[in-house]
């Protein structure tokens, strides 16, 4: 599993949501998951939030990033979020999860 460059607990942190949101896992694992990975980025501070961003960008396709960057910080946060939720399927009962 690719491991990204983070240094502290925190980033820690981040990895894991990076990680639930850019590899490949089968649907079972990424319900596993996703619990965590939610909660996670529920817990981040706002540094935490902006390295996310900023991580989550770098990743995405250009036209995709353009979008992604054209967002306000509670904007990112509910793509990520959307995100999360997509790779949980539409019938599952946590997909309308609040923030």
């Amino acid at each position: 599993m690719y491991h990204y460059q983070t240094q502290n607990i925190i980033d820690q942190e981040v990895d894991f949501i990076l990680c639930f949101l850019f590899e490949y896992e089968t649907p079972q694992q990424k319900r596993k998951s996703f619990e965590l990975a939610h909660a996670l980025l529920q817990q981040l501070d706002i540094a935490s939030h902006y390295l996310l961003f900023s991580l989550v960008k770098e990743r995405l396709p250009r036209r995709a990033k353009l979008l992604f960057a054209a967002e306000d910080y509670s904007g990112k946060k509910e793509v990520i979020e959307e995100v999360m939720q997509h790779w949980l399927g539409r019938n599952h009962p946590n997909t309308q999860l609040k923030s």
